[in-house]
């Protein structure tokens, strides 16, 4: 199984003790912390230093929406995964009723990163969120690199969205009068479904590689 990226290990060290043979990747490997796994240096937006067809997992929790170039990053993993092989990756939920009443009122999906903060992290950008990917961006994403939505996990609904749940029933009705062509064009299979509109801050993505 692959990890990345793996953060401070504990991700890592659970897969570990579960059985699995687990390869660590990291943009940072400083930060990592599990010493008896080795985790190498690891450029989701460029490369991972795999043999194609090399893994029967792979795992990116909290990783893609770091990215610069997340299209890159999916199109390495689903490389490395083997045909058949299952991967999971955990987002934050961009395209709950939510974040779209809060993009209505700032304009924004993720909050605007700040300069000194970046200055304060030593100008390295993987500290923030740089690609806040919507439902349908993953969909796309997964779809050109063969990679299969097998289900959709959501964390813990949020007590505050039941505010909203007129607005999702709003949603849905006009759904229902849509033709089947404007249905298709605005995927609202994957828009409105329970689990991403009504979904919690995270979704998870169960993917198979076909």
């Amino acid at each position: 199984m692959l990890d990345a990226p793996a953060g401070y290990g504990h991700l890592s060290m659970k897969l570990k003790e579960m059985g699995y043979d687990v390869t660590c990747g990291e943009i940072n490997p400083a930060i990592f912390k599990i010493p008896d796994l080795k985790c190498i240096y690891t450029d989701l937006n460029r490369e991972i230093q795999a043999e194609s067809n090399s893994f029967d997992y792979v795992c990116c929790v909290d990783g893609l929406e770091h990215m610069t170039d997340p299209y890159q990053a999916v199109k390495e993993f689903s490389r490395v995964l083997k045909p058949g092989g299952i991967g999971v990756f955990s987002i934050p939920n961009y395209s709950n009723v939510e974040k779209r009443f809060k993009f209505l009122i700032h304009g924004y999906l993720t909050k605007p990163t700040q300069f000194d903060a970046y200055l304060n992290a030593n100008e390295q950008l993987f500290d923030f969120h740089n690609s806040p990917l919507t439902i349908t961006q993953l969909d796309f994403i997964f779809k050109i690199n063969h990679l299969q939505i097998v289900d959709i996990k959501r964390n813990a609904k949020k007590a505050k969205q039941n505010l909203l749940m007129p607005f999702v029933y709003l949603l849905k009705l006009f759904n229902k009068f849509n033709s089947e062509k404007s249905k298709k064009k605005h995927k609202t299979e994957v828009t409105l479904d329970n689990r991403v509109i009504l979904g919690g801050n995270n979704l998870i993505f169960i993917i198979r590689k076909v």
